[in-house]
């Protein structure tokens, strides 16, 4: 949720994974589609976007964070991306640091301008229980120990 709009992205169709962006406005009760738009970065460089499903949207001001998820074709390292709620673009976030392996089904809370992540299943189906922070200024992932 960010402000009246409920944000939704990608899932399972039975058939293949989804890539598409819907917005609920709940002062109209309405839906939309949006287009898939990506900006592409400082670089030059634009990230591929992948249908997914499994992941994290967690929202931070005015945009809502995808984090990780199961993608055809998999990457190696969990990626993040933000969804401007107001121009309805989708930007690459280039993490930093330890970034942890790919995984679906996970959970991410966000505390300020950190997000943690918990758990999830890798690739090949294992359950992973690995803690790990990722700091939204400097985009950077650090992996947290606990006991």
């Amino acid at each position: 949720m960010v402000g009246s709009k409920m944000i939704v992205f990608g899932g399972d169709s039975g058939n293949h994974l989804l890539d598409d962006t819907k917005i609920l406005s709940l002062d109209k009760l309405t839906w939309d589609s949006v287009a898939s738009k990506v900006r592409v970065s400082p670089g030059g460089r634009c990230a591929q976007f992948r249908p997914c499903k499994g992941h994290c949207l967690v929202p931070w001001d005015k945009t809502v964070i995808l984090v990780g998820g199961k993608t055809e074709p998999s990457s190696d390292r969990i990626s993040v991306w933000t969804f401007n709620t107001e121009t309805e673009i989708w930007s690459h976030m280039e993490a930093k640091g330890d970034i942890p392996v790919v995984r679906s089904g996970h959970t991410v809370t966000r505390a300020g301008p950190v997000l943690i992540l918990f758990g999830g299943e890798d690739t090949k189906g294992k359950k992973l229980h690995d803690l790990h922070m990722f700091d939204l200024k400097s985009l950077t992932w650090l992996p947290l120990n606990y006991k």
